[in-house]
């Protein structure tokens, strides 16, 4: 018999496969817990190493502080059995009950063509897929999917969902192409209008939390996705809660969506939206400048009673948490999700 994890609390062991992460292990046999980005950028998935040997993954030097190390916390997405390996998730996912544990997730393999791509900047592109049965996939706005790199049998590459739940006959990416990404790179070649591809989900428990807090949606790069697909959303439900989006970029040329989203800020009295520039050039600007922290600073003195949502790179993610939790902001009211290119 090979490796073998265990999970406590609730005594659950089964096998575990050479070069597969422990997260996907449990997943694999039909139980549940607690994840979000599946690469170490979130650490939704914390857990406590009981007994074995074990590897982990380099992506976690943003989730994990050296304390959690020396006491044994794991990321269950970026660890490796060494030999049988026993976990506890008592502590850090304390909400967990048996019975979500062992329900598992409703994890489909659906089947799409690339109806059109979006350049919506240099480097950030929208692929709208259809997909051959309409409803194949029910899901949560700020959950992913998994899209497999064509040409692969095992490459699977993480995709916000920009699109609203109740349009489920398409998908819609939005992506930062990677000069050197397996699928980003292929974008337009090999990616293109007419291409099929593979997908799997939903993944993922970004989500927009039901309570009367205002929200304050924090993003950049190719994490506005998510934030389009909660916004279409709180827009379709007829969400009455006070929503600022801010959306950091380096130039005008890097803003994604701007006249769209400015349209919404005008049109909704509930929304609005702040587009900021941290090296702005020679086009003209009449809006925010610098860091997105310090835009946040100056639009929200307090923000105490806020719930925030943050989807982007890992620096900013944390600059934003710090910024949140100093202003106010309770630490259980703020949720992540760190976009860690995976190549």
């Amino acid at each position: 018999m090979g490796d073998t994890v265990t999970v406590q609390p609730f005594g659950d062991t089964f096998p575990v496969e050479s070069g597969e992460t422990v997260l996907s292990a449990i997943l694999r046999n039909g139980r549940f817990v607690k994840y979000g980005c599946k690469h170490g950028g979130c650490s939704t998935c914390r857990a406590q190493v009981v007994e074995g040997e074990f590897t982990q993954s380099d992506g976690t030097s943003f989730s994990l502080s050296d304390a959690d190390r020396d006491a044994g916390v794991v990321l269950l997405c970026s660890t490796y059995a060494d030999g049988d390996l026993v976990v506890d998730v008592g502590e850090t996912m304390a909400d967990l009950t048996e019975d979500e544990y062992n329900a598992g997730q409703d994890i489909v393999e659906f089947v799409g063509t690339v109806d059109r791509i979006v350049d919506y900047t240099a480097d950030i592109k929208g692929i709208e897929i259809a997909l051959d049965e309409p409803s194949a996939i029910s899901f949560v706005p700020g959950q992913y999917v998994e899209v497999l790199v064509p040409g692969s049998d095992d490459a699977w590459r993480s995709f916000s969902m920009a699109n609203r739940p109740s349009d489920n006959s398409r998908v819609h990416l939005v992506v930062r192409v990677i000069p050197d990404g397996r699928f980003t790179s292929q974008i337009g070649t090999t990616i293109s209008a007419g291409t099929r591809l593979n997908l799997r989900g939903p993944l993922g428990q970004f989500a927009i939390r039901l309570s009367h807090r205002p929200i304050i949606f924090i993003a950049g790069g190719s994490g506005i996705a998510p934030v389009l697909s909660m916004l279409a959303d709180l827009i379709e439900q007829n969400n009455q809660r006070r929503t600022t989006f801010l959306y950091g970029a380096r130039t005008v040329a890097d803003l994604p969506m701007l006249d769209e989203l400015r349209q919404l800020s005008d049109e909704l009295d509930w929304f609005t939206f702040i587009p900021a520039l941290s090296q702005p050039d020679d086009t003209p600007w009449d809006g925010e400048t610098g860091l997105i922290t310090e835009v946040y600073h100056r639009n929200f003195p307090s923000g105490h009673g806020h719930e925030a949502y943050l989807c982007g790179p890992p620096g900013m993610i944390d600059a934003a948490l710090e910024s949140l939790i100093a202003s106010g902001c309770k630490e259980r009211h703020i949720f992540f999700d760190r976009f860690v290119p995976s190549g």
